[in-house]
Formats: C-alpha cells, structure tokens, sequence
C-alpha cells in the first residue's frame, strides 16, 4: 500500500464518494450528464490501489477510445503520483487483442495472427463476392460485411433461419467463405476481437478461470454502449468474484446503429443479483433552466432506469426557441445571434457549439456563416463544399460552361470510371503537351485515332458527346436543377456512389440531394442558369483564411457531440422526419433513441440553450411544410421563451399542413391506384403512394417487372419499392 499517497477520495460530492468507496460486488453508478463519471472511475481505481491496497495487476478498466483510455490512464498515474499505474486500462479491442495472443491455440489458431482493417476486409469481401456461384443475387461488400458483423457482436451463428431473402441466401454463403478465408490468411477482424474472446472464456474452463483470478476487479465505462458481445466478456471475467463496476446513463444510449444494447445497462441489477446502484444526479455543467427542460423531455422515455439531474447554478436563461420560416431564415437567425451573442456578451466563438441530426443541414448553416464572416469548423465531417461528391458534381456543372477547364476535366474523365486507365491518361497528357491544345480539344481528336485501344476511344467518345449535350441544355435553361437531373442520370453518377463500398455511402447520397436543393433554391430566387449558379457559388466559397487557432464555432452532429459542453448550443431542425429521424417514426423503440439523442445535444449546453425549427425546408429538391417535433410538445410550456422571427409561435397554424401524417388517414384513402406504368419511373419522378403520400424517385435499379425504386416522401422519410407491386401513382406535369 502506498502510505505516502493517500489516495483517498478528495473533492467528490456524497453521492459520488459512496460510490468510489463501495466495497465488493457488483455496483451500477447512473452518471447523469455532466455529473462527473470520469472523476468517479480515476477516484475508484485510485482508492482500491491507494486505500484498499489492491494490487494494481487484478484491476481492469474497459471503456471505447483509445483518446479515453489515455486519459484515464494518465489520470489515475498523476492521482497516485506514479510514472504507471499497472493496471490493465484500455479499450475493449485492444484487450481482446491482449488475450487472443496468448490463447488462441486454445481455439485451434495461430496466435500470431494478423488482425484486417476495413480496408483489408472489403478487399477480401469483394474478390469472394466476384467468385461467388451464379445462382446467387450480386450484394454489396459493404452490405456483405455489415450483415456478417451484426451478427458477429450478437454471437450469433446463422443458418437457413436467418435467410428471408435472395440477399440473405447471398450473405450466408458469404458468412462461411469469408470465414474460411480469414482462417487460411491466419487473420482476424475487429469482430473477432471480440466474439472470439467471448467464445474462448465461455467454452475453456481453464482460460476463464486465469483471467478470473488475474483480474478480480473489472470497471466498464460508458456501460450503455455496450454490445452483446462485450456484455458475455465482462459478465465471463467477474463470474465468481462479482466485482464489477460500471459507469454508464440509459438516457445518453444513442449507439444502436453499431450494435449496442441498452439492455445491459437497463437489466443490469437482474442480471448481477445484489448489485449496489448509485445514481450521480447533482450536474456541474447547465443551469437548472437546461436541465428543467431535459429532463422534462426524457422522462418521456419507458426505457430508463429513472434520474433527474440537479444543479446549484439555479435560474439561468430560459431555453429559446425560435420558428423559423424555412430553413434559409432559421440558419441566417444563428449566424446572425450567434454575431450579437459575441459582441454583447462577450462570449467566445470558441464556446459555441451549432448541432444538427444530419449532415446534410450543416450546408444553409455554412452559407450563412460565411455570409456573416463568422469562422466555424466542422466536426465530425468535412464542410458540404468540400466533399468528394460535391466537388465531383461541381466539376462536371464547370465543364460544362468553360469546356477548357482541364482541371475540372480531369477530376471527372474517369468517375465513374469509363476504361480510361492510368496509360491512356498518360498518352493523353502527353497528346496535350505536345500539342498545346486543352485536354477536351484532344479528346475530341482521339476518337479516329486507331493507337488507342478501341474501349478507350469508344469511352472517350461517349464521354464526349455527354458533355457536348448537357452542355446545350445548361445553355438553353434557365434552372440548374433539371441540368443537375440529367447530369446524374447521364453519367450514373448517383447510382456510383449508392453502390460504392465505401461506409459513408449513404451520407454521401444525402449530400447529393442536399446539394439538388442548394440548386432548386437557387433557382427559387431567380439564378438565372447554370453560369450564374456558378459564378454566385464561386464568390460564397471565397472565405479569407483564418489564423490557426483563431476561435471559431464548432459544428457538429448531435452523435458527434457526445462527451462535449459547449458555453452557448443551437440545437437546429427540431422537426418530425429530422429529430426525431424519419427512419425511427415507425418504431417506439427507436423513437425513445431519437429522444435521447436529442437529450444528449441539450445537455451540452452550460449557459444558455436555443432551439430552432422551420415551418418550410427545401428538402431533397423540392421544398414543403415542416411540422414542429413532437420533441418541442414535450416541453415545458412556461420555460420556452419563444423568439420572435418568420415562423408562427406556439399553437399557431392548426390548418397547416401535417407532412409527417401522424393523427391522419391515408393521403388516398382506401382506393388502390391502377397499376404503375413501370417504364415512367425514373429519377427526379413524382409520384404518390397510398399509404405514404407524395414523394421523389431518388434513383432506380433493375428494370421491367424487377425494377426497384427508392423515393423520398416529403416527411423524409426513404423506402425502397417492387414498382411492379407498388401501389404509386405518377404525378402528371411533374419532373422535377
């Protein structure tokens, strides 16, 4: 023991001193938002080793990071005045790493494995989905591994159970070839780290039993992101001795889309008898205001064990909430308050924090900023005009008014990719060089010339005569967004990026209907064509550079936001079909994580919280009413104070439209609409459902009677469809 530390707790409220100095067993501490968890943890593994004398070697600590674990790490060395601590703190891959090298031979396998990236695994995933029997329906690699992984964290094995479609039949073959390949390579994923461990300590009596006696205290952080997988880990280590203690908050679960449960964190006192639970309520972060209203929001939710936070700082501003006009007025109010907050308040654009569900809204944010001459940073993500697929997309809109941009050119020859290979590019360079002609000038030229390979002249004539078309369009239109339609549908751009492996994909779509948006709202205020459009872009882009470390604001999505505090929150687009998500609104389950999540992006806030929503938003290219969130109904009446500004206030507007449908019959009633002319749906398509009501064709695969489309309702929401079997009708004079 170390005497001359005296690690005993310092500074620790009761609630949390109770905590730390808990004794044997299991224990459950309900850390509530700002309420210290991190402190709790330091002080306990501090008091075991300082107070309780525990040697540092049986401890374990288990958290997500590794940006966490150094943390702590270094933490509980500068509490007890060491250079190290001993115990075992890191993430739970890593650990599994730890114990895989050294007993894998117990599962049959090499311990001197290799462990493959995501890189490594699409790369294996694609050459097993190119050898795959014909039989079987082509599936993304991307889809392939995500389908495979969830059921790696839950521990399952799948058989002819799990198979309810032509993919799925795909996929359980995939499941064992991918398999058998990473044994032959003597690898492992980053699954394996886990449900391999799982499996060694569940099924060798001898390897559990050392890990039990080498670890016989074992701390879990952030509890409620568990999987299934890491919940067997830590229930296998602590059978026998009990002692585990876990930090978590069920109101701050917002992880399910990667595979966590809360139900460990909610069945926790059923599945460790006896368990000691503590709840951290006092918060050191918001004013009682803040929290008054989140916690008013979550207690909404049956999925929780039940808190409610509290502070000293009583009062505090009330929670503002302006309603916006549309989207337009309600990103140009933050900029413009968060200019007057920093000249009249003194606060700094470095404690502001602007949050939004999803990416696509940061682009209205971003313009007005930038109209304001506010810096920002985009976190999580990387600015709207700065994307791959925006950047793509703009240089195909630039060709086609300059053709001599080569720059431009060269950025898009090849995507999606033509047969255009890294030696026709280079012959073609050196055509340019030695001629002294623009790269479009020599395209042209090729066409006849028989030294090229006949797939790269076809390919570049195609790709001519491509631009050469929409070129005439952009020329004789006075709107962007038919010109965009076209560009997308010519060059199967969409269709690219929705089938790229990559895991952003679906991000990436969104990004591209955003930006459909930018052009329809450009065209709503009269841009004047495509040059217009471009020339007005290429000024609101030319921002002066700031200096580094210039405070800015930060931007965010409310997942990003996790873990943070901000002086000032805008919490932004407080709508049903974006917080709540459109594609939780058909499940409670779902539902009650869209709540948390936006308890979670509340509770960032110290001093003063401003929600915002629209009553309009140009969404998807086409622009509609928004109805307010059931989030806002939530909320205490008398402690919103509700900004004046475009939008009507609260209990306005009862004859407005009701885009999400709640409360409302079927749009078309009970009459099912003739069979759909399959042959007319395309992108950019109009088109009502019976159930769903009106909505977009975003893009189409297949054809005849296997043609799928995927549409875009205008509550948000996104769904795939049999147009054979669905029950659609087309919208005449529509095409957007």
């Amino acid at each position: 023991m170390d005497t001359d530390t005296q690690a005993h707790p310092i500074q620790l409220n009761p609630e949390q001193q109770r905590a730390v100095i808990e004794g044997d067993g299991p224990a459950l501490v309900l850390a509530g938002a700002g309420s210290g968890k991190t402190r709790v943890i330091v002080e306990r593994l501090a008091w075991l080793i300082g107070e309780r004398g525990v040697d540092p070697r049986r401890i374990v600590a288990l958290t997500f990071t590794n940006k966490a674990a150094g943390e702590m790490r270094q933490r509980v060395a500068t509490r007890l005045g060491r250079e190290r601590v001993g115990a075992w703190l890191g993430t739970f891959h890593s650990f599994g790493l730890f114990v895989l090298r050294r007993d894998m031979d117990a599962l049959g396998r090499d311990p001197n494995f290799t462990v493959f990236d995501d890189a490594d695994q699409l790369s294996l995933m694609k050459r097993l989905i190119k050898d795959l029997d014909g039989r079987y329906v082509r599936v993304s690699p991307r889809d392939a591994l995500s389908w495979i992984s969830q059921r790696k964290q839950d521990l399952k094995h799948p058989d002819a159970d799990d198979v309810s479609s032509a993919e799925d039949e795909a996929y359980l073959a995939l499941w064992s070839k991918y398999h058998d390949a990473l044994t032959q390579a003597s690898a492992v994923d980053f699954d394996d780290l886990l449900c391999l461990v799982a499996r060694l300590l569940r099924d060798h009596e001898q390897v559990r039993a050392r890990y039990q006696h080498r670890y016989r205290y074992v701390h879990v952080d952030e509890y409620q992101d568990t999987n299934h997988a890491q919940y067997e880990i830590v229930r296998l280590l602590c059978e026998g001795h009990g002692n585990l203690f876990v930090v978590g908050d069920e109101d701050q679960s917002i992880y399910s889309w990667r595979g966590a449960s809360i139900r460990n964190i909610l069945d926790f006192e059923r599945d460790f008898p006896n368990a000691k639970v503590f709840r951290l309520e006092r918060n050191y972060r918001s004013t009682q205001a803040i929290l008054g209203a989140a916690n008013a929001l979550v207690s909404h939710n049956v999925q929780r064990l039940g808190k409610t936070l509290w502070t000293e700082r009583k009062g505090g501003d009330k929670v503002r909430l302006y309603e916006a006009r549309d989207g337009e007025d309600e990103a140009d109010f933050v900029a413009r308050d968060i200019v007057e907050t920093s000249a009249n308040e003194g606060v700094g654009l470095g404690d502001i924090g602007v949050l939004f569900r999803t990416n696509g809204q940061a682009r209205l944010i971003e313009e007005a900023l930038r109209r304001h001459r506010v810096p920002y940073v985009v976190i999580g993500g990387i600015k709207f005009y700065g994307r791959k697929e925006i950047k793509d997309v703009l240089a195909y809109l630039r060709l086609l008014v300059n053709p001599r941009d080569d720059v431009s050119l060269r950025r898009v020859l090849n995507v999606p990719p033509r047969g255009i290979g890294g030696t026709s590019m280079a012959r073609l360079e050196q055509y340019v060089a030695e001629r002294g002609v623009t790269l479009m000038e020599t395209l042209r030229d090729i066409e006849h010339d028989q030294t090229f390979a006949g797939r790269a002249r076809e390919s570049v004539a195609q790709f001519v005569h491509m631009i050469d078309d929409l070129a005439v369009m952009a020329k004789e239109s006075d709107d962007v967004t038919p010109v965009l339609d076209a560009l997308l549908e010519r060059t199967g751009y969409r269709e690219f990026v929705e089938r790229s492996d990559e895991a952003d994909s679906r991000t990436r779509v969104e990004m591209l209907d955003e930006f459909r948006s930018a052009c329809a709202q450009a065209d709503a205020a009269g841009a004047k064509g495509l040059q217009t459009f471009l020339q007005d872009l290429a000024l609101l882009s030319d921002v002066d550079e700031w200096e580094p470390g210039t405070p800015v604001v930060t931007l965010m999505t409310c997942h990003s936001a996790k873990g943070l505090e901000f002086e000032h929150v805008y919490l932004t687009g407080l709508e049903e079909g974006l917080l709540p998500h459109a594609s939780s609104l058909d499940s409670e389950e779902q539902l009650e994580e869209e709540r948390r999540l936006c308890y979670v992006a509340m509770t960032r806030a110290r001093a003063r919280l401003t929600l915002t929503m629209a009553r309009s938003r140009l969404m998807y290219g086409e622009r509609g009413g928004r109805e307010r969130s059931r989030f806002l109904d939530e909320l205490p009446n008398g402690d919103l104070d509700v900004l004046g500004g475009g939008g009507e206030r609260r209990g306005a507007g009862a004859g407005a439209s009701n885009p999400s449908g709640r409360g409302r019959g079927s749009p078309m009633g009970s009459e099912r609409p003739a069979a759909t002319d399959v042959a007319r749906i395309k992108t950019g398509v109009k088109v009502r459902h019976a159930k769903f009501g009106v909505g977009t064709v975003m893009y189409t695969s297949g054809s005849g009677k296997r043609l799928k489309a995927r549409i875009r309702f205008q509550t948000g929401r996104s769904r795939d469809f049999m147009v054979n079997a669905a029950p659609l009708e087309i919208l005449e004079g529509d095409r957007r």
